[in-house]
């Protein structure tokens, strides 16, 4: 009998990120699946709830798709709560890298008669690090219908407990990130010094005169950086259009300002040769 499920929303457009938070390293896993395995060792199932448009890496979960991802994470949690078979579930956001089982299971053992907890930090609620009861997907979804997308509105309506912070196992569990800039710091507090691996294929072995290298994760700039000045990869925070760069040979990119992380390969080459 499943009592307690998981929910991981990643269907929002890290447009800050400027790539989806869900591909980006943690350890030796996309953000993704790291969440999954911590949210795995604690409840009896894990839902992510992802937007159709987001492809995903292979996951110990069931996934189910968002189909209006641009209404906020209250849908999405309608969404989730609609598919979950346990009687409660943790809800969490795809950038929760420190989150801890300890936490996850004090956050159910502190439920309010609703069955709904969030933790409390300076009188701020944080919604998407809280216990919901699976009844509230109706709820859920009238609000939404009502133009009403806030997930304490959900939370006020199944009368949670507001738990403080300071109560809690591993505060640091709240800790997320929403720019590149934010992502890399939590990289250098949990990993130290950390490398990617850039790859030249092309004019630029050619110029370069060395295949790949490792180097320090950063920005994409400063991971481009790396190889001769006169290549000239990036010009004015993009990508120059004689070249095609490639996240691990899935995606093409040209905006130099998103973050590179821990064992990522990026891949430089003529763009001639790629179309």
């Amino acid at each position: 009998m499943i009592s307690r499920s998981g929910i991981l929303l990643c269907g929002g457009r890290s447009s800050r990120m400027g790539r989806p938070k869900a591909w980006l390293p943690w350890g030796n896993h996309p953000m993704v699946a790291h969440v999954v395995e911590i949210l795995g060792s604690c409840v009896d199932e894990v839902v992510v709830v992802a937007s159709e448009s987001l492809d995903l890496p292979p996951l110990d979960a069931r996934v189910v798709r968002d189909r209006e991802p641009d209404l906020g994470p209250l849908a999405g949690i309608a969404v989730g709560l609609g598919a979950c078979r346990g009687t409660r579930a943790f809800v969490t956001a795809t950038d929760a890298p420190f989150l801890t089982p300890r936490f996850i299971e004090a956050m159910f053992e502190r439920c309010g008669p609703g069955g709904a907890a969030a933790p409390s930090t300076r009188g701020i609620v944080q919604p998407l690090a809280a216990v919901y009861p699976a009844r509230g997907a109706a709820r859920a979804q009238r609000l939404v219908r009502e133009g009403r997308r806030r997930p304490l509105e959900l939370l006020k309506a199944l009368d949670f407990r507001a738990v403080p912070l300071d109560e809690l196992p591993d505060p640091d569990a709240l800790r997320g990130f929403n720019t590149p800039a934010e992502y890399l710091e939590a990289v250098a507090e949990a990993f130290g010094p950390a490398t990617a691996t850039l790859e030249l294929l092309g004019r630029a072995r050619r110029q370069f005169g060395q295949p790949a290298l490792e180097v320090p994760v950063g920005s994409l700039a400063s991971v481009l950086g790396c190889v001769a000045p006169d290549l000239a990869v990036c010009e004015g925070g993009r990508v120059h259009p004689a070249y095609l760069v490639s996240l691990g040979g899935r995606d093409f990119v040209r905006d130099a300002r998103i973050p590179i992380g821990p064992g990522e390969r990026v891949v430089v080459f003529d763009a001639s040769v790629g179309g």
